[in-house]
């Protein structure tokens, strides 16, 4: 009978540390779900559209005066962007600088001012600094202000190296004073695309610092007196999307951030590397249609969470 008892104690003590166990493992289990749950609701993942341009076109007047400009296949309409850009303007979408990008959803280190709040971010950039840009985008930049009372603003990404070459059988380059002027009515954001668009993977150390060193003076030169925070030059886009570790390395020392051309839509709050932003290619088979429905897929912004708060 004692025998029987002494099992019947054994097993039963057995029964309640198991139980007892297994609860701990389940409260253990639902409390790092809690706290996943609450990380993903103070840390959202916001998606940010950000369309890398190069020339704008007008082709209607070229069809009219049957002159023909050099052109590309990564080459934009006039009357395309315009129809994307008052898309945007309608719809109350943040047009995002570079340095906006990196402040409020990179580095996390202020506020998103209230008046962006439940808006939808986009950013809109330009590669190579063509003076089509300034020509036929920023018009449309000064109507869009007159008729809506926004400030549009554009990232242009430059290589100082080309400012202001207008040469037969090469693509005219904005000058100086173009990008000046564009910057003083604050619809210009100027940014690096190296010096004379290198491809930054394929130099060696010593060309790669150069290119990126002599960019970034030549810009802040242009900009010395309008740009008293330096945030011209501050960031770059990788000419023909181009990077790799070893170019990686180095970029800290001259910039902030980096863009790729990669064709994803930029997810910059949960970004692990700030050198490797994506962007959407845009060319001239791409409809306004399709830019639409890229620029839906943003994220209507809630206010996050500061790293030093």
């Amino acid at each position: 009978m004692f025998n029987w008892l002494k099992k019947y104690l054994t097993l039963t003590f057995s029964t309640l540390i198991k139980n007892k166990l297994i609860g701990l493992l389940l409260i253990f289990v639902l409390g790092l779900s809690l706290s996943g749950a609450t990380k993903s609701a103070v840390t959202p993942s916001i998606r940010v559209p950000i369309l890398g341009f190069h020339n704008i076109i007008d082709f209607e007047i070229a069809k009219q005066t049957k002159i023909q400009p050099l052109s590309f296949d990564h080459d934009y309409g006039k009357r395309e962007i315009y129809t994307v850009l008052n898309y945007l303007v309608e719809n109350n979408y943040w047009f995002l600088t570079s340095q906006d990008l990196f402040t409020y959803f990179i580095q996390k280190s202020k506020p998103i001012p209230p008046e962006y709040l439940n808006r939808k971010p986009v950013m809109i950039t330009f590669d190579d600094g063509y003076l089509g840009v300034h020509e036929n985008v920023f018009p449309i930049l000064k109507d869009l202000e007159k008729n809506y009372g926004e400030k549009v603003k554009i990232v242009l990404f430059i290589n100082p190296g080309y400012m202001g070459v207008n040469l037969k059988d090469f693509v005219p380059h904005m000058s100086c004073n173009d990008l000046r002027d564009g910057y003083k009515r604050g619809f210009y954001d100027i940014q690096s695309h190296g010096f004379a668009h290198q491809n930054l993977s394929k130099l060696d150390l010593k060309n790669l610092e150069l290119e990126l060193e002599k960019s970034k003076t030549k810009l802040r030169e242009c900009t010395a007196d309008l740009d008293p925070n330096k945030w011209v030059a501050a960031h770059i886009a990788y000419p023909y999307g181009s990077v790799s570790q070893k170019v990686e390395k180095y970029l800290p020392k001259y910039h902030l951030t980096g863009y790729l051309y990669d064709g994803i839509i930029s997810r910059p709050n949960r970004l692990r590397n700030p050198f490797q932003i994506s962007r959407v290619p845009v060319n001239r088979y791409t409809t306004p249609l399709q830019l639409i429905r890229i620029v839906n897929r943003a994220t209507p912004i809630k206010q996050l969470a500061l790293k030093n708060g």
